[in-house]
């Protein structure tokens, strides 16, 4: 794992009745977004619908980014929803050359004892053969406790919760934090490590810019670049996000990026593109 921004970038699927992963407009997308400088891209996460994505579809994909060989991390994300398919997956993505693996744990039981969920990661710990990053999304998934992800031999964790004490307490025990909220980026990300951005699938530039100028000097005033993010991040989940963030990226890159997978609906046929676009472009970096 490298400082920067990661993109949690979208899983195109088609129209068809089966919903196929369309291979080919994923890797055109993250080719756009590695030309756009990030840093790496965060696979099959919850913007990338990864719990609707089936192990050997993941694989597949996986195995040709790899082999594109972009000049940028690949991390898989492990959202397999029990602990044989996530170990079944760590075991296929061992031998490629990915950034590290961010994991997250069993999300149907709840609540679950702070002792499950070690006993969930020490497992995983012991197969996986890249780093390792919790993937703390209470909004979606059981929470992972910050003193048991500190406790644990861990490089680190996504923080996808508006809690900064959480990862004030992760980073006191020598772990690194990836910010994945655009909840306050001008005082989340200086001295936080990085970003993994559902944003950063149409405003790669602007999350890079934003990084670039808070971690070379965390004085500077970005409060300006800040707000406009916190503006974009609401734009994109006036419907379900993965759908709007998937006609975003279409619009700016020219990449036809489908649809989205039941039971995630994409945007009415309503949605003012041109718009959504305008808005977008506010206080981008020169």
């Amino acid at each position: 794992m490298r400082n920067g921004v990661y993109a949690a970038n979208v899983t195109p699927f088609g129209d068809d009745a089966d919903y196929t992963l369309d291979v080919d407009a994923y890797r055109r997308h993250v080719a756009w977004l590695a030309e756009n400088g990030v840093t790496g891209v965060a696979a099959f996460g919850t913007n990338g619908e990864g719990p609707s994505v089936t192990l050997e579809e993941k694989v597949t994909v996986l195995e040709a980014l790899v082999a594109d060989d972009l000049g940028i991390d690949v991390v898989p994300v492990l959202t397999e929803g029990n602990l044989p398919d996530t170990l079944r997956l760590l075991r296929r993505v061992n031998d490629l050359p990915v950034g590290g693996v961010l994991v997250l744990p069993p999300y149907y039981f709840k609540p679950v004892a702070a002792e499950g969920l070690r006993a969930f990661y020490e497992r995983v710990l012991e197969v996986a053969q890249h780093p390792v990053l919790v993937y703390h999304i209470p909004r979606y998934s059981v929470p992972v406790p910050a003193d048991l992800v500190a406790s644990l031999p861990v490089w680190g964790a996504k923080n996808s919760a508006d809690d900064p004490q959480w990862s004030k307490t992760v980073r006191a025990a020598g772990k690194h934090i990836m910010v994945g909220t655009e909840t306050d980026l001008a005082g989340d990300l200086p001295g936080r490590y990085g970003a993994i951005s559902a944003l950063a699938n149409v405003v790669p530039r602007q999350m890079v810019e934003i990084h670039r100028r808070v971690t070379s000097d965390p004085a500077e005033d970005v409060s300006a670049l800040s707000t406009h993010l916190q503006a974009v991040a609401r734009l994109t989940k006036e419907h379900d996000s993965p759908g709007v963030l998937k006609v975003l990226a279409q619009a700016r890159s020219g990449i036809p990026m489908g649809t989205v997978r039941p039971p995630l609906l994409p945007p009415p046929a309503s949605y003012d593109v041109q718009a959504a676009l305008a808005r977008l472009e506010v206080a981008a970096p020169a």
